[in-house]
C-alpha cells in the first residue's frame, strides 16, 4: 500500500529529534474495499491473519493514523451470538469523509490496517453518521475477546503519541 504520507511523516518526526519512546510504532489506517470494476493497478489485497480472508483494497486509507482519536471493545450482536468489537472514533474530518463515503459504498467493507497488516473488518450496512466503526478484528494466539483488547491499547497508546507529537509540531 502506498504510505508515502506516514513514510514522510515519521522521517520528519525522527529528523526533527524526537526521543524514539514519543514515535507510536502501531499505525493504523482505515482503508476502503475496492470495487470489482477498478483494475489491478488500483487496488492492493490484504488478509487477515486468522480467517485467512483476502480484500483488494483501494491503494490510499480513507482515514489516516492521524485522525484516529481513540478505541474501545465493545460486546455486541444477538443475544446468542454476542462477541467483542473494536470500536474506533474518527475526528471530525475522517467522520465527514467516512460518511460521504460510506454512502455510495454500502455492500463493501471498511478494513482496519495496523502497520502493513490487516488487522480487522466492517461490513457497510448503511451510511456511517456518527465517527464509529465497529471492527472484528483478528490476532493469531489470541481469542476473540483477548485481540480486541490486546490491540485497542496498543492503538490507544499510538493514538496519544500522535496526538502529542501533532500538538507539538503546532508550537
Amino acid at each position: 500500500m502506498i504510505f508515502s504520507r506516514l513514510v514522510a511523516a515519521l522521517g520528519a518526526i525522527l529528523l526533527a529529534g524526537c526521543a524514539s519512546n514519543d514515535i507510536p510504532e502501531e499505525i493504523a489506517s482505515i482503508f476502503i474495499e475496492a470495487p470489482a470494476s477498478i483494475g489491478g493497478s488500483m487496488k492492493q489485497e490484504v488478509r487477515l491473519p486468522v480467517s485467512q480472508l483476502a480484500i483488494s483494497v483501494l491503494p490510499r486509507a480513507l482515514v489516516p493514523a492521524e485522525e484516529i482519536l481513540g478505541t474501545q471493545a465493545i460486546t455486541s450482536g444477538d443475544p446468542d451470538l454476542r462477541q467483542e468489537f473494536l470500536l474506533v472514533q474518527l475526528d471530525r474530518k475522517a467522520a465527514v469523509d467516512v460518511m460521504n463515503y460510506s454512502k455510495e459504498a454500502v455492500g463493501r467493507h471498511f478494513v482496519l490496517v495496523i502497520n502493513d497488516a490487516a488487522v480487522g473488518i466492517m461490513p457497510i450496512e448503511q451510511q456511517v453518521t456518527d465517527g464509529n466503526l465497529m471492527f472484528h478484528v483478528e490476532k493469531k494466539g489470541l481469542s476473540n475477546t483477548a485481540a480486541v483488547m490486546d490491540i485497542s491499547r496498543r492503538l490507544n497508546v499510538s493514538a496519544l503519541k500522535l496526538r502529542k507529537l501533532k500538538e507539538a509540531e503546532r508550537k
